[in-house]
């Protein structure tokens, strides 16, 4: 049984999408490039989390339930590969790293922002088609 909904990435939509012989695939869309970069649900949080300022790694860890120390790891890596966020390494009572959005990194605020207010709405909207409480 096939969707009723048309697939976005249709046969034609695969052959214009840009290709680069020197390196992986370019994003197709503006949206598409959103999703390279914030690919999962970890990075949205790390972004919110570091809304307010600069975050030693045991306190995104512990502010951020569910979140695993080797998914923290590799979501703040490819987050510093992606510019999004720069790491300060601070020496004195032992070896201590924090986080915090660079300029680039901040640009993402407003997209944050407006799934935090949509989580608000949704949050105190019964979905359609349930059974009101």
């Amino acid at each position: 049984m096939s969707s009723p909904l048309p697939s976005v990435r249709s046969a034609s939509a695969r052959a214009e999408r840009p290709r680069s012989t020197a390196g992986p695939i370019q994003p197709w869309s503006p949206l598409e490039a959103t999703l390279e970069v914030m690919d999962d649900r970890w990075k949205t949080l790390i972004v919110w989390r570091l809304f307010w300022g600069a975050k030693p790694f045991c306190e995104l860890m512990r502010c951020t339930r569910g979140l695993t120390k080797k998914t923290l790891r590799h979501a703040l890596a490819e987050m510093e590969r992606h510019g999004l966020v720069r790491k300060e390494v601070r020496f004195g009572q032992g070896r201590r790293a924090e986080y915090a959005l660079t300029p680039y990194g901040e640009t993402l605020k407003p997209i944050v922002g407006a799934m935090y207010e949509w989580g608000l709405q949704h949050a105190l909207t019964p979905m359609p088609g349930s059974a009101p409480s």
